[in-house]
């Protein structure tokens, strides 16, 4: 599969299962390339068969004193009461002030069309790969609700899907063939979306795929992890080799003890003399653990 990995773009979930099998020579399962997916180690893409309407979104820092700025009634040192849908009620500076992420969306609808999307993995699309992995676990899946919607990354940024709340047919508008909504009798409005659509609660049927791209991003993260660690390990063992070596030099005279070594290398290396005291601990035990 070498010759054709570096031949395509994408793959499906049991073909990216086999690559990572014979990448880190271990059995690696549909349901692990999901999990990998649900733990952000592994960004997961969508194949849609077909368009949709959607409406560009942005995740923004915000606190509750900015939202709600136009129902602060009064304030005071402690912070303020607001008129809410509630009635009002008093906050905290630290409640007003605390910061979170939000969902911000721009006011015209479009149509996306059909291809591969990358999943952002903040809204409803996370719910559905978490559906897809306790399916491919034979599990019961968890039944989850998102309000906000399922979100797909573009390459103009990231929307959020929508759905009409009611049916929807081309008519005549104009001598144009425009979106009309028999319900309300109207020629939908993109401009004004939200009498039309709502964010939809998931992806709906879609196929789960992964660009090689991400495949590779994967492959080299983990790689890279043992190199890091084999390297520190190896480096540890030849210090206490060194070390070991010094101490038993031939003839006597030649002999090094630790604390001269310390003092030769403080003349030079930018390392304090307790963390070279921690450095040759470590390479020290690390030598009788294989002596």
């Amino acid at each position: 599969m070498k010759k054709l990995f570096k031949l395509k773009e994408w793959f499906t979930l049991g073909e990216t299962a086999r690559r990572l099998t014979s990448s880190f020579e271990e059995e690696i399962s549909i349901a692990d390339c999901l999990s990998l997916a649900l733990d952000k180690r592994l960004m997961i893409s969508v194949l849609l068969d077909k368009s949709v309407y959607a409406v560009k979104a942005k995740l923004i820092k915000t606190t509750m004193r900015k939202q709600f700025s136009d129902c602060i009634k009064s304030t005071t040192n402690e912070g303020a009461v607001l008129n809410m849908l509630v009635g009002e009620r008093f906050y905290t500076n630290e409640q007003l002030d605390h910061e979170y992420e939000e969902i911000e969306r721009e006011d015209v609808a479009f149509k996306l069309p059909h291809g591969i999307y990358d999943l952002p993995m903040i809204g409803a699309e996370e719910l559905d790969v978490m559906h897809t992995f306790d399916t491919a676990q034979s599990r019961s899946p968890r039944e989850y609700v998102n309000i906000e919607g399922a979100f797909l990354n573009t390459k103009f940024g990231m929307v959020n899907i929508l759905a009409s709340f009611n049916k929807l047919t081309l008519e005549y508008n104009d001598k144009e063939l425009a979106l009309f909504d028999s319900v309300k009798n109207e020629f939908v409005d993109y401009k004004n979306y939200h009498n039309f659509f709502y964010p939809d609660d998931g992806l709906g049927d879609v196929e789960f795929i992964c660009r090689r791209e991400h495949i590779e991003k994967l492959e080299q993260s983990v790689l890279n992890d043992g190199e890091a660690a084999l390297a520190l390990d190896d480096s540890l063992l030849i210090i206490g080799s060194m070390l070991s070596a010094l101490k038993k030099a031939k003839p006597e005279s030649k002999r090094w003890t630790q604390d001269a070594l310390k003092g030769e290398l403080e003349k030079t290396c930018p390392i304090s003399a307790r963390t070279l005291d921690k450095y040759f601990s470590e390479a020290n035990k690390r030598l009788k653990s294989v002596n």
